[in-house]
């Protein structure tokens, strides 16, 4: 029953990030918000927690953000990328093989929101350690994002993102407040 009710919260919170991706009302702490609250209520979250509870005998740390970068990218491809990464704090398990049972466990969960907030894309399901290097779809490019963000988190990275012309902004520790205050 908890699923069915996280499941049907997950896709009323979806349609309402939706609903609300147009209006001018929205600012981009509660969009943020929005998203973030919709991966981690979602059955899929659920189910990672669980089974990272069952891999480390232990019950999973609560998701907390820790941060969040607001990327402007002028010029990539002929397309302007304007998005946020968002970093969780999180113990979440995955299945890479499930019958041969391997999987991975991390402490972190990463979410790409695009300025919209009409595309919610998460590090583990886009494979983004994968990355095969095609940017040529607005997919593509935010799991290139995601990829040099995690890759740049676990301190292998520091260098530009594109092309030395983003803009980053790090949101700073009362917005993060606000956005843990709701999870």
């Amino acid at each position: 029953m908890k699923r069915v009710l996280c499941l049907f919260l997950a896709v009323m919170m979806m349609f309402s990030l939706c609903a609300c991706g147009g209006k001018s009302g929205v600012t981009p702490e509660q969009m943020i918000a929005d998203a973030v609250r919709t991966q981690v209520e979602s059955e899929t979250f659920a189910e990672r927690q669980e089974l990272a509870e069952s891999f480390m005998g232990s019950a999973p740390k609560a998701p907390e953000v820790t941060s969040v970068i607001h990327y402007e990218i002028g010029d990539f491809e002929g397309e302007k990328m304007d998005c946020y990464l968002v970093n969780i704090s999180a113990d979440v398990a995955w299945w890479y093989n499930e019958e041969a049972q391997q999987g991975s466990l991390a402490e972190r969960y990463q979410l790409y929101v695009s300025s919209d907030g009409k595309t919610v894309m998460d590090s583990i399901s886009v494979d983004a350690m994968d990355f095969n290097g095609d940017v040529s779809t607005p997919e593509g490019r935010a799991t290139y994002l995601l990829w040099l963000y995690g890759s740049m988190m676990d301190g292998n990275y520091d260098g530009a993102f594109l092309n030395d012309s983003e803009t980053v902004t790090e949101w700073p520790a009362d917005k993060l407040a606000a956005i843990n205050e709701n999870l």
